[in-house]
């Protein structure tokens, strides 16, 4: 009995605590908006820095394509939470211009608007009172700050479902005695236990979105309550689910996380659309004979993932007499190439993560390797062309863009002896289809003496 009366007390002292605490909890939802906004704000630039490391694992091995996958989608949540803290500082503000208000000019006065009754009885039946606004705002403020983080651990939870299906696919195959490098990381259709995590997956999202139709269901409680409680590991979803259910057990709530989905598919339709108003104007580029493409000057373009995969120089206009034209390295495109023609070769580093750093472990550089010989076949994988002339006496060199950071061959194209004028540079390679070496045809580049 004085068991039951102590746990009393500190129940009625913790819920007298958590109202005083949440009367003035507006001012700790504005401090943390705030802040995180600015930080968010900050951290734009490097997310970008790491969507171009992200792109380029993708280039070497379709085994990272879950990488992307999974930092597409921390790059949603990011630019998710963003847009939830503006929108609830934008209402917050709104709220105390409404308390400001009413403490100058008091309640609404209908009578004193004099409009006709039938405006003046719809304004009583839809606006209300000036405290019902202030109190609705209240709330709203306060469960799009909810839900704000409810989202990010939404797609948090995407997040290790994608690691676990992907470590899933990778163990599978190991086990298999493949190799977890030639496949892509989440290769759902690969095997039984990636299309059994699929459907769960699928059978979980279901009951999500529909406030819990599953839980609802006598039917469903026997066989569900197994698939309820694996996936609640999987996803991390014990850290939100009390933020879930206490949203959606008001009317509000559960009006808010019905339409959820279709204000985010609203919102990236907004941030999609487009006009287009030249109508003769090329959409893309083809050869790049008629198009001075900016992602193909290294002193023009300004984002480095648009020129990931091509052909730059250094500028349309030559300086001292050489032009600079840098291929990129492409492991995915240019090893297979490399293996059919010189199977002799010895890798100069062997693939896989390695530590480095504060911990060293496991030198990943090869000492048979062959330099010379790997330039050689680098050489001998691509034909540069200026002005449709094959030129040969080129011998390309090792290089590291600094800028886009990726390693590839550097040409030093000797211009002196061309006329003023236009001139274009093209830069084919050769490709590894149905186990046969053909040449592809690569872009013209106009460049100016």
């Amino acid at each position: 009995m004085q068991e039951q009366e102590e746990n009393s007390r500190n129940n009625q002292s913790l819920k007298q605590w958590l109202d005083n605490i949440q009367q003035d909890s507006w001012q700790l939802e504005l401090l943390i908006s705030g802040f995180a906004i600015f930080l968010l704000f900050g951290g734009l630039e490097p997310m970008e820095e790491w969507n171009l490391r992200v792109n380029m694992l993708m280039r070497e091995s379709l085994a990272f394509v879950f990488l992307v996958v999974i930092f597409q989608t921390l790059r949603t949540a990011y630019l998710a939470l963003l847009f939830c803290l503006l929108l609830h500082v934008l209402l917050r503000g709104l709220w105390i211009a409404a308390i400001g208000l009413r403490y100058v000019s008091g309640d609404i006065d209908y009578e004193r608007l004099d409009y006709q009754p039938k405006f003046r009885d719809w304004l009583h039946r839809r606006v209300g009172s000036f405290d019902e606004y202030i109190e609705r705002l209240e709330r709203y403020c306060s469960v799009i700050f909810s839900v704000a983080f409810l989202i990010i651990f939404c797609f948090l939870s995407l997040t290790t479902y994608a690691l676990f299906s992907a470590a899933l696919q990778v163990g599978a195959r190991v086990l298999s005695g493949g190799d977890w490098f030639a496949g892509t990381g989440l290769d759902l259709a690969g095997n039984i236990m990636g299309l059994l995590l699929t459907l769960l997956g699928i059978i979980y999202f279901i009951d999500f979105v529909t406030l819990g139709f599953f839980k609802r269901k006598s039917w469903s409680q026997g066989w569900y309550f197994p698939i309820y409680r694996f996936m609640g590991w999987i996803t991390l979803s014990r850290f939100y689910r009390p933020l879930y259910h206490n949203l959606i057990d008001q009317r509000f709530g559960r009006r808010l996380a019905r339409l959820l989905p279709i204000i985010i598919i609203g919102f990236m339709m907004i941030v999609s659309f487009n006009y287009v108003g030249h109508p003769f104007f090329p959409h893309f580029h083809r050869d790049g004979a008629q198009w001075i493409n900016p992602v193909h000057y290294d002193d023009e373009t300004s984002d480095p993932i648009q020129s990931i995969d091509y052909v730059t120089l250094a500028s349309k206009y030559p300086e001292h007499n050489y032009l600079e034209a840098f291929v990129p390295y492409l492991p995915s495109d240019l090893d297979p190439v490399l293996q059919k023609l010189h199977p002799e070769l010895v890798a100069s580093q062997q693939v896989g993560f390695v530590l480095r750093g504060f911990l060293n472990a496991r030198d990943p550089y090869s000492r048979e390797a062959d330099y010379p010989a790997i330039l050689a076949a680098m050489t001998e994988s691509f034909r540069l062309y200026v002005n449709d002339s094959l030129w040969t006496e080129i011998a390309p060199r090792f290089h590291e863009h600094p800028r886009r950071q990726v390693p590839g061959l550097l040409y030093m194209v000797p211009v002196h002896e061309l006329p003023v004028g236009e001139h274009r540079l093209r830069v084919d390679r050769l490709a590894l289809s149905a186990d046969s070496l053909v040449w592809r045809t690569g872009y013209s580049i106009n460049f100016y003496k």
